[in-house]
């Protein structure tokens, strides 16, 4: 019998359904201020910007004693000076949001235009720190205009720059965080109704074994006891299946083993099985009993041949980097196609368990096999692990 070589995906110890979120936590209440994108995006816009004005203004050197004119290194402790005070703007203004309602959005956008008036006019008392004095000249109401106007061209660009690229970058984060969260839902919701779907079959199976058991009972109890422990080696397989929705390829044939001695026992010789299972296809991962049902359907519809003795074979290649699992018996043979539509319960239930495992990327195909006799073949993309959401243990 084939022995596991990764054996069952190995679990933590969080359940699949709870989504994992990562990068940078999402900006509510009690989460921590993004203080970091504020200094790195609106300290870079902030400079870029800055940096054209200060080029203009004269050096130290070049400046007569007493005159009130500020130079570069005093602009430079100036705009270091405003920028403080713009990253506190900064983190209030990411704190009020974007309402939905019109009212909300007016609010917020006077709430923002004060926090830059706020800002600018901080810029007077920078000057002063920055350079030490104050100009002594009478101020009239053109020369208060003229100094607002300054102020205004030298520090809002600046300001409103940094503010929105920091704004952009934390909504980029947010989007590519809902992502990953829907994603991750998306993988947890498949791992779930794999699960399920891998549940339905087992009743089906089992109210099967049981009753061709009974009919052993009176005439080979030898033949029903074997069956029986046979089954129960069988069901202890398929009840780990429900636990590990992913398993690979190896495991997968060994449980498919134990279903088929169980019909081996039931039919004795009028049914003859044979796997053949290319090494380097055994550590692929396969949704867990995958297979059981369409040998199921091969032992079923094959009994009903002309045929003294029903041969399956059941054969797993690797070819264009994708796995190719058949599932053959030697009668009766199709004369074309089936189409997903003529399924019934079994097959019907491998198509789901393909749609909820791969999506679109998983064909399956039941028509004529080429050496006589019928062909369920599964076409595959490689999975060399369990995907993300399905390596925790599904709970009891």
């Amino acid at each position: 019998m084939l022995a596991s070589r990764a054996g069952w995906a190995r679990a933590g110890d969080q359940s699949p359904y709870a989504p994992r979120v990562r990068g940078t936590e999402a900006l509510s209440s009690g989460a921590s201020p993004p203080w970091g994108i504020i200094g790195w995006v609106g300290g870079l816009c902030w400079l870029i910007v800055t940096a054209v004005t200060l080029l203009s203004l004269p050096a130290a050197s070049g400046v007569p004693r007493g005159t009130h004119v500020v130079t570069a290194q005093a602009g430079a402790f100036q705009h270091l000076l405003v920028f403080l005070a713009a990253a506190l703007a900064y983190r209030i203004a990411i704190a009020l949001g974007w309402p939905a309602s019109s009212r909300g959005r007016a609010r917020v956008i006077a709430l923002n235009t004060l926090l830059a008036l706020a800002v600018v006019a901080f810029a007077q008392l920078a000057r002063l720190v920055a350079t030490g004095l104050l100009d002594p000249r009478p101020r009239d109401a053109h020369a208060v205009l003229e100094s607002w106007a300054l102020l205004l061209q030298m520090f809002l660009p600046p300001y409103a720059l940094g503010l929105c690229a920091t704004a952009l970058v934390l909504v980029a984060q947010r989007r590519q965080r809902e992502a990953l969260r829907a994603a991750e839902l998306a993988r947890a919701h498949r791992a779930a109704r794999m699960a399920m779907l891998s549940a339905q079959l087992q009743p089906h199976f089992l109210f099967n074994s049981l009753h061709a058991i009974s009919v052993l009972i009176d005439d080979s109890p030898r033949e029903a006891a074997t069956m029986l422990a046979r089954l129960g080696e069988f069901l202890r397989h398929a009840l780990a299946s429900t636990q590990w929705p992913w398993v690979d390829l190896a495991t997968e044939l060994a449980g498919l083993e134990a279903y088929l001695a169980v019909q081996q026992t039931r039919f004795s010789d009028r049914l003859r099985v044979a796997i053949d299972a290319s090494p380097d296809s055994l550590g692929v991962f396969v949704p867990s009993l995958l297979l059981q049902p369409l040998a199921e359907n091969a032992i079923e519809h094959g009994r009903r041949g002309i045929e003294p003795a029903l041969r399956v074979g059941v054969a797993t290649c690797l070819s264009g980097g994708r796995l190719h699992i058949t599932v053959s018996n030697s009668s009766p043979r199709l004369t074309h196609n089936l189409l997903p539509a003529q399924y019934r319960h079994g097959l019907s239930n491998v198509e789901q368990r393909l749609a909820a495992a791969y999506g679109a990327d998983a064909h399956l195909t039941i028509g004529p096999d080429s050496r006589g006799g019928t062909s369920a073949i599964l076409d595959l993309p490689l999975r060399r692990s369990a995907p993300l959401a399905a390596r925790e243990r599904v709970p009891a």
